[in-house]
């Protein structure tokens, strides 16, 4: 899998080699693992193939020049620091070549600053994007038929992600790590790589029908079974706490998260195990118990398979983590 990376003028630097380290490390951790995923070849293109100085005055060299982008299989438009509006401006010919690039319907992955390389071509008309909250209102008065989503940090529309900020893109590469390898890689390195697990239980960018929501019935559900964690699942109770029948709480709830309520339930304790594990000192016992497991070796086998360690050994990692000097 062929992943190319744009560099310009004033490029934040993070956007660029901290989605490659994790990335670069995934793919490291399921060859020696084993596990089956993309062999991934990381690549930065330039103006001209040429070495380019970020923000920081950090120089990236770059393996060719844009043209390059168009055989690599996803692409990265990294945030710039300051109005972006210049480089639009100086490079007209990376718009038209990521306008040609989206037309082979392969993904395309902009940062803050970068999104505006997107809709300068037209690629997000009537699509959600979100971009860094500085320039909102800018982004706003430049590209009016952008479906601009500031509440959200990170959206897709057919092939197209935007994350409002860097901490934004690390969850969604994240994402991908799951999606392509596994939930025990995304697990070893989001504990690498960010400063706390990630709070998103599937997907963590919204979408027109997906699981950032605008369902308040269903936001209301997934409320509820917050408060639940402890108690049995029981789908009649539930519908009954949000007024709708048993059918239509079941397919409106799959359509804005994906997961059937009782999937969603269960994802829940699960990640309230974590923070239990991180936060406090109860017993891997105690935990099963407070979150309704009871069994504990039921509770240790549902968390290995989510996080690919056992609870323990989750508890061990974090905490030398947080407590190191």
């Amino acid at each position: 899998m062929k992943i190319g990376f744009i560099v310009l003028p004033k490029t934040l630097a993070t956007g660029i080699t901290l989605p490659s380290e994790m990335l670069s490390a995934a793919a490291q951790l399921a060859r020696l693992q084993g596990v089956v995923g993309p062999k991934l070849t990381l690549s930065v293109f330039s103006a001209g193939g040429l070495p380019e100085t970020c923000s920081g005055g950090v120089t990236l060299h770059a393996q060719g020049d844009w043209d390059g982008l168009l055989a690599c299989d996803m692409v990265f438009v990294p945030p710039m620091w300051g109005n972006p509006l210049p480089m639009l401006l100086r490079y007209p010919s990376l718009v038209a070549i990521l306008q040609r690039y989206a037309g082979e319907h392969k993904p395309i992955v902009a940062t803050g600053t970068g999104v505006c390389f997107l809709a300068e071509g037209g690629l997000l008309d009537h699509k959600v994007a979100t971009t860094h909250w500085y320039f909102f209102q800018q982004f706003t008065q430049r590209y009016p038929q952008v479906l601009l989503k500031p509440k959200q940090s990170v959206t897709y529309a057919e092939q197209l992600y935007c994350a409002g900020s860097v901490n934004s893109l690390t969850d969604l590469v994240l994402y991908f790590v799951r999606e392509w390898y596994s939930d025990a890689i995304m697990s070893e390195i989001e504990q690498h790589f960010s400063h706390e697990v990630s709070r998103t239980l599937n997907q963590p960018f919204y979408r027109l029908g997906g699981l950032q929501h605008d369902d308040e019935d269903i936001v209301a559900a997934q409320a509820w079974l917050g408060e639940h964690l402890d108690k049995p699942f029981h789908l009649q109770a539930l519908a009954e706490a949000v007024g709708l029948t048993e059918r239509t709480l079941a397919r409106r709830f799959a359509r804005a998260t994906g997961e059937s309520p009782k999937q969603y339930w269960l994802q829940l304790r699960l990640q309230r195990a974590e923070e239990l594990l991180r936060e406090s000192n109860l017993s891997v016992q105690e935990i099963a118990d407070l979150l309704g497991f009871g069994d504990a070796s039921y509770f240790i086998k549902r968390f290995r398979t989510k996080v690919g360690v056992t609870p323990a050994d989750y508890r061990q990692v974090v905490r030398a983590k947080q407590f190191s000097v």
